[in-house]
């Protein structure tokens, strides 16, 4: 689509891979052999109360890997086949699909540093999408795989690994312009037709960060992490600077510096200095990566190792809830401690925490760690050890959780009941003086100079009798946002200097297709910090009426003239005329059909 191909210039000033300013919470849904718990079916039936908590669920490889239980790491399919141990691929979109009209996206597993035959080492089956086949064959796999030194195989012709090799399936060449091919089309695929929001690389070391920056430059998620397990802030930081930093990095030198505090019952390895002067939260996130860092206790096969978590779980999970960073909570963890972990993600997002907040360490001792984090409504202080100490400024009546090992204090209102109630009901309703709505529109497709304005009342912004065009791509999709300043001369460089420069309001995950009457969420997108990487909503093409409600955040979308019925109309606004294509008339001329629109009145009538 060509606004977002336009919108996405800005990169090098905001990651694609992850958001600034993010205030969700992630949830990994699976653990080894996890197959009842992660059951799409099992997943979906809990979608009221995961949606209230988490933003992002991460689940395992959903495409068919192999007959039996298998956790999907060692693919056979990517495009055609997504029945997998946990579920039918039905199963799997309407998961998708429940979640997403929830507010709440999914990370896809993403393997492709390697990939399994469907009856012998090689044999990648041809895999036909959007009249596109794609195979891949010896020359895709890499010359020093252990294949090639196997009896009664044939030597693949591929160039040398570029990463660490992975017996036990075989390394794809991300060389091979093929290779690279299959892969790009892959990742779209998980996202424009599975409806996934973003990826969980496996096993980044196996190849260079540099095709990670390829893949997510053409595919273009919303959200990209990569499992480079290296407990080396180093070595961390030099893989996201290899992606172009358009993929985020799991904190694994968090993880074990967390090990490391309380298997040693010292907090002050939570501590870092960050230029080796100002004291921070410790790893991936003290310094220069909090936006680029999920932070996490356990996962799937730290759990299964020498390093699993084996301190106190609910106290752990605080120091990663009210420090920068995503915090990706575990979902044995979640099982286990569940009503503590609530409360301490409601505090989170009442205070309007996100992955770039202002931290300060307030002490530093062995049996003291307490920090206060600077949210978008207001601050947060932690204490985690066996310490007493108060923090000042702040009474019991401010201890908002408490438990073993833990204290949280804070003067923000916080809203417990998330799944009957929104975040927090005293946080002031934003409403943006100006708001346009942009897109393929019959005027203008994407036009920095065209957008159609929306008329205001209270909190609520409408529009009606807006046609949305088609968008050419073969889809029978048009796709639009919202904007709050427009060019004048409908040049390209006026998406940096102009739109992005101011907010947009858009959706949840890329092109989330919307339907008549049914509310779905609107999502700030900050001027200077992630404008450009707003999303953007699809819809069959047609004429609607445009209803945007700031004191819910939501879009409702209704036919032509029945969205704004209930709204005040201004009768001292001005009368203006358009054409039915939606273009103003200056000067209508009788006996011909025109929009006739006076504030939020409006409709059609022969002159």
């Amino acid at each position: 689509m060509l606004a977002l191909a336009l919108s996405l210039s800005a990169s090098s000033a905001s990651a694609i891979g992850w958001p600034a300013d993010y205030e969700g919470v992630m949830l990994q849904g699976f653990y080894w052999d996890s197959y009842s718990d992660t059951r799409w079916t099992n997943l979906t039936s809990q979608a009221g109360e995961l949606s209230a908590y988490f933003d992002l669920i991460w689940v395992p490889n959903s495409a068919y890997a192999g007959g039996g239980n298998n956790m999907g790491y060692m693919p056979i399919y990517w495009f055609t086949n997504h029945n997998s141990s946990f579920g039918t691929a039905v199963q799997l979109r309407s998961m998708i699909e429940e979640f997403n009209k929830r507010g709440t996206g999914f990370i896809a597993d993403v393997v492709v540093n390697h990939r399994n035959g469907a009856t012998n080492w090689y044999d990648f089956p041809a895999e036909t999408w959007n009249g596109v086949t794609y195979k891949i064959g010896l020359e895709g796999i890499c010359s020093n795989d252990e294949m090639a030194y196997a009896s009664g195989q044939p030597k693949p012709t591929g160039a040398r690994d570029t990463g660490d090799n992975f017996d036990g399936a075989r390394d794809l060449d991300h060389t091979n312009a093929n290779v690279q091919l299959c892969v790009k089309n892959y990742c779209k695929f998980l996202l424009d037709d599975l409806g996934y929001v973003g990826f969980r690389l496996d096993m980044v070391k196996g190849y260079s960060g540099s095709y990670t920056k390829i893949y997510n430059q053409y595919a273009q998620p919303r959200f990209s992490v990569g499992e480079y397990w290296d407990g080396n802030y180093d070595a961390v930081a030099a893989w996201i600077e290899a992606t172009g930093s358009e993929s985020a990095a799991f904190d694994f030198p968090g993880k074990y510096a967390i090990n490391l505090a309380f298997s040693t019952n010292n907090m002050t390895n939570l501590v870092w200095n960050a230029n080796y002067v100002t004291p921070q939260p410790a790893g991936l996130i003290h310094y220069k990566y909090p936006q680029l860092a999920v932070t996490f206790i356990d996962n799937h096969d730290t759990y299964d190792d020498g390093s699993k978590f084996t301190g106190n779980v609910v106290a752990a999970n605080a120091f990663i809830l009210f420090s920068p960073g995503t915090p990706c909570i575990f979902l044995p963890h979640w099982k286990a401690y569940k009503n503590e972990l609530k409360k301490l993600i409601a505090i989170r997002k009442s205070a309007g925490i996100a992955n770039t907040s202002a931290v300060t360490v307030l002490k530093s001792t062995t049996n003291c760690y307490m920090a206060e984090i600077t949210g978008r409504v207001g601050k947060v202080v932690v204490r985690i050890g066996s310490a007493t100490d108060t923090p000042a400024g702040y009474t019991s009546a401010d201890i908002k959780a408490s438990g073993n090992g833990y204290c949280v204090w804070t003067k923000v209102d916080v809203n417990f009941d998330r799944e009957n109630g929104s975040d927090n009901p005293d946080i002031p309703i934003e409403v943006p003086e100006k708001l346009y709505l942009m897109g393929n529109l019959p005027q203008g497709s994407w036009k920095t100079n065209v957008g159609i304005p929306m008329e205001r009342s209270g909190n609520t912004y409408c529009v009606s009798y807006v046609t949305i065009a088609d968008s050419g791509e073969g889809k029978n999709l048009g796709f639009f946002t919202f904007v709050t300043a427009l060019g004048t001369t409908g040049a390209s460089t006026e998406w940096d200097a102009v739109v992005n420069n101011g907010d947009r309001y858009g959706a949840e995950s890329k092109d989330l297709k919307v339907s008549v009457g049914s509310p779905v969420k609107v999502e700030r997108f900050y001027a200077g910090v992630n404008a450009s990487s707003a999303c953007s909503w699809a819809i069959t093409p047609g004429t609607y009426d445009f209803v945007v409600d700031f004191e819910t955040n939501t879009l409702t979308i209704y036919g032509a003239g029945q969205g704004v019925s209930d709204v005040t109309v201004d009768a001292d606004a001005p009368v203006e005329y358009f054409n039915l294509q939606g273009v103003p008339v200056a000067e209508p001329t009788p006996g011909n059909i025109y929009i006739r629109r006076q504030g939020f009145n409006t409709s059609k009538v022969k002159l």
